[in-house]
């Protein structure tokens, strides 16, 4: 998929209900952070949830991590299936079951907080 169709894509996954993932820290295997966007009142709405967020709120329609490509000129969004495991539910994009959580190599969160940051920070005028 072309990069600049990424957007109408996500627009219509949140419409339709759906969930999609941006960022995500996993340590150990298991996602600590995940920064989600879903829709509300007509918006897409930005928050940072837990793993047992994601686990208790699964939405019937879906679970999409956005994957993009290494020269930056496409993308895609991969379906999060979500399972369970011996000792926990784990989260996977690549059709696996291994017991470990994997959102289709999105960045952390904390790289996603500090360019948020980067873009809010008030400039000296030269």
């Amino acid at each position: 998929m072309k990069k600049s169709q990424l957007p109408e894509k996500a627009k219509e996954l949140l419409e339709n209900g759906s969930v999609i993932i941006s960022g995500a820290d996993i340590a150990d295997g298991v996602a600590e952070r995940i920064q989600v966007y879903f829709a509300d009142a007509g918006e897409a709405v930005m928050d940072i949830i837990s793993k047992d967020d994601l686990v208790q709120n699964f939405p019937d329609e879906g679970v999409y991590a956005l994957c993009t490509s290494a020269d930056g000129k496409g993308g895609e969004f991969r379906r999060v299936e979500m399972f369970e495991g011996a000792e926990d539910m784990y989260f996977r994009t690549d059709g696996t079951h291994e017991e470990c959580d994997e959102f289709a190599g999105v960045p952390t969160v904390s790289f996603m907080e500090t360019v948020e940051n980067i873009c809010s920070l008030k400039l000296k005028k030269a």
